[in-house]
């Protein structure tokens, strides 16, 4: 069995619908729960600032009940990231999705967000596709 690197130059980041509505939903009983959580996606999207990895983030509509990023990770949300609303559980079925992975200049992603039983794993699996 093969290993395969992970090669900053080669890596883009997608953050899956890491909206207020999916962290509430999961998490009813408060903060406790979801804060480790989402310290590690504020300190991936650091990361990603700080590395020049590209990031691409998606937001499932209803965008205006759904709400987008959760402030503090809006507040570290690198400039040059893209964000996209989609439709569909899989990101790679939304064809300004799709064309916008397709023109990053990496091969390998990581893939973070909300809804890990759903869209994360259908979009990790249309990225596979």
């Amino acid at each position: 069995m093969s290993s395969q690197v992970i090669e900053a130059a080669q890596l883009g980041i997608i953050l899956i619908d890491a909206q207020p509505f999916f962290w509430d939903t999961a998490f009813p009983d408060g903060d406790d729960q979801k804060e480790p959580i989402l310290v590690r996606l504020e300190h991936l999207l650091m990361l990603a600032d700080w590395m020049e990895i590209p990031v691409i983030t998606t937001f499932e509509e209803p965008v205006a009940k759904n709400g987008e990023l959760p402030e503090r990770l809006e507040k570290v949300f690198p400039a040059e990231g893209q964000r996209f609303t989609k439709k569909t559980y899989n990101c790679t079925l939304e064809w300004t999705i799709r064309r916008a992975i397709k023109r990053l200049p990496v091969q390998q992603f990581a893939i973070a967000g909300a809804e890990t039983d759903v869209c994360v794993l259908q979009s990790v699996l249309g990225l596979l596709g």
